[in-house]
Formats: structure tokens, sequence, C-alpha cells
């Protein structure tokens, strides 16, 4: 047996550790480089005591926003604002596509070229690598989902081709990792909705995923379990079943989500995060939604699959176990797969159609998802597979 496990240099968990944030950050440099998302943090006075701390211990503070997913071009422009300002440490608080701009900006800081040329699969060959070591990166997230704040990739809008590709290096697993539940606590139950499904589909590709290996194994399961219970209880929010979320289902969202960042960034995942990537660059679809609306039919086909094509692979007895989990014990893939469904569907995610995706776009999703994640799905799928599960979450 042979592995390697991948994390953030320093791990921060607990209620109130954003505050540690500025600290850290400064003692990795003096000259910050801070990227936060555009209103939620200023609205909930994060912002302010952050930069407060950070004007105390910083000899300069240089300040940008991301509003939407990022793109190459916006990672180039802002790791020259990044040089020019001399900065030392990149300090990223937001949401996953904050914590992306924040590790693709202190990668391209520090090499030449373009970030186009360090992407993967846009038809350039083999991408270019980074030669040297990125600007450290403190990363905080404010939402359960990407996992980014532990991952070694940033995913990146390519307008031109209509997909997001990744720019990925172990170099680029940020320094310090703050994982603070209370930062959840302000998002809209729409955002933690998108986000935790997006997070569920880590654990649940990762676990099956042909890189899996005994560390990611023990997150992924423990991980399914207590983030299924949780989602549960947000979609009980959503329908009003519920006023609020109790702050231990808070800690599960955090936890869950870094479980799921950590089991990525070591074991890779699959189909569902193939064909997501040219579904978002295509149809403009939200990731984590995307993700809710592909998990169950890619389920059902990889369960199809491996019984047709491959009965003895090991994935069959990993599939099954995941099916326990889902069923309170049940053998029913139908089952699990129906209760995937039921869960997206009660968090009130669209289906793909009522996002924007038409039928006639498929041809060009299937051709552009065959790189990243699909290497690592369970089984090798057909084009005609790839057909079904596209066509099968497009309804609501």
């Amino acid at each position: 047996m042979q592995f390697q496990f991948r994390c953030a240099g320093q791990l921060l968990f607990g209620r109130g550790e954003h505050r540690r944030a500025a600290g850290l950050a400064a003692g990795l440099g003096r000259r910050v480089f801070l990227v936060t998302g555009a209103a939620s943090l200023a609205k909930s006075g994060v912002l302010a005591s952050l930069t407060a701390s950070l004007a105390e211990r910083a000899e300069h503070i240089e300040h940008v926003t991301v509003s939407a997913e990022p793109t190459v071009d916006q990672a180039d422009s802002l790791a020259k604002q990044c040089q020019a300002a001399g900065c030392q440490v990149v300090l990223a608080v937001g949401g996953g596509s904050v914590l992306d701009v924040g590790k693709a900006v202190a990668a391209l800081a520090t090499n030449a070229g373009a970030g186009i040329d360090y992407l993967e699969d846009v038809g350039r060959g083999t991408p270019r690598a980074l030669a040297e070591v990125p600007l450290p990166v403190v990363a905080v997230p404010t939402t359960a989902g990407s996992g980014s704040e532990v991952t070694r990739n940033s995913v990146l809008k390519v307008p031109e081709l209509q997909v997001k590709r990744s720019l990925r290096s172990d170099l680029m697993i940020p320094k310090v990792a703050i994982v603070d539940p209370d930062l959840l606590t302000t998002a809209p139950q729409r955002v933690a909705a998108s986000a935790g499904m997006d997070a569920l589909t880590h654990l649940i590709e990762g676990y099956l995923s042909t890189g899996a290996q005994p560390l990611t194994d023990a997150l992924a399961l423990r991980g399914i379990r207590l983030l299924w219970q949780a989602l549960h209880r947000l979609a009980d929010c959503f329908r009003g079943r519920l006023a609020s979320l109790h702050p231990d289902m808070y800690e599960q969202l955090a936890l869950t989500s870094l479980w799921g960042g950590i089991v990525l960034a070591n074991a890779g995942l699959g189909a569902v995060h193939g064909l997501v990537a040219p579904l978002g660059g295509l149809c403009n679809v939200a990731h984590g939604d995307g993700c809710a609306c592909l998990l169950p039919a890619t389920f059902r086909v990889n369960a199809q699959a491996l019984l047709s094509r491959q009965p003895q692979s090991p994935a069959r007895a990993r599939l099954a176990e995941i099916v326990q989990l889902l069923t309170e014990g049940s053998d029913d893939v139908d089952a699990a797969v129906e209760r995937l469904a039921s869960l997206r569907k009660e968090l009130g995610i669209l289906g793909l159609a009522d996002q924007g995706a038409r039928q006639r776009q498929f041809e060009q999703v299937v051709r552009q998802a065959r790189g990243g994640s699909m290497r690592s799905n369970p089984i090798v799928l057909t084009d005609e597979e790839l057909h079904l599960i596209l066509e099968s979450s497009l309804s609501s």
C-alpha cells in the first residue's frame, strides 16, 4: 500500500478562530493582499474587525473584492496588482471563489507568464508547472462547501473557451487554514444549501474514486453520515419546519466541508465534477447547484455500469456502503438515488433546465468533460452514459 496525504500547513478549527487571521497573516508578511467577497463580510461586521486588526499589525493592506466566479484574466490582473503593491502574503476570507482567487493570485504573483499557461485541459498540451513557491496564503472560508482552504487547486473560468479549469499544484495548498463555524451563520440558506451539496458530492465521489486511500476513506464515511444529517436539518429550515439551525449543525457543516476538501485534495473526485465544470462554463450553472442536480443520476449510472462491466470491482462494495448510509441500512440503490434527488428538491435547488441548461448543449459538455475529475471516476463511462446523466438531471 502506498499513498500520500496533503493538507494545509497549519489548520485551526473552532468558533471564534477567525479572529486569529490578522495576526497569523501579518506573521507571514507585513504587506497583506486581502481578498474578500463583495458584501456579506462587510454586513456582518467581520470585515471592519478584520481590517482594524490588520491595521495594527501590517505595514500595508491591499484590499480587493470578488463578486462572481473568477476568470483567469481576473486572476492575472489581481496578481499584477499584488506584485505592484509588494505584497508578501495573501489573506483570503470568503466563499470558494474568494479562496480560489487568493490561491491563484499567490501563485501567479511569483511565477512568470499568464494564468492560462498553467491551466489544465485548455488545448495547450501539458500545463506549465509552477517554478517558484507562491506567496503564503491564509484561507478563511465563510461557506461550507468548496473545501478550498485545504486543496491544491484554483478553479477559474476561461470565458472564450466557455469552460472552468484548474490551476493545480501541491505548492498552492494554503499555509494556514482557519475554519470557524461562526462565519457560516450569516450565509443565506440558499447559499448554504448549494455549498452543502458540493461538500456532500466531494465526500461521496472521493470515497468511490480510484484514488481513495485509508485516511480519506475514514473522513469520507464519517463525513457523509454527519453531513447527511445536517443537510436535512437545513432543509427543515428552508421549508419552515425549523426556525434556525442549532450551533452544533453549523459545526457539522464546517467540519464536513473541511473533510470534503481534504478528501478531494488527496483522493480525487469523479463524473459529477467532470461534468459540472463544462456545464458551468457553458450554461452558467452554479457549481454547488450543478453538483446537487448531477449527483443522483451519476450515482445510479455508476452503479449500473459497475454491475454490468466490472462486477468484481471493489468500488461496488464502497457504493453499497454509501447506499446503506443514505437509506438507514437498505441495499436499494434506487432508494438512495431517490433520497439524493429528494434532498436536492427539499433544499430548493432547481433542476438543470430551470437553471438555463439545454439538451442541445450536452454534446459539447460531454466533449469537454473527459479531463480533470473524470479521470478518477470508479469506472470509465461512455458518452451515452454521460448524456444519460445530463438528461436525467434536467427536470425539476
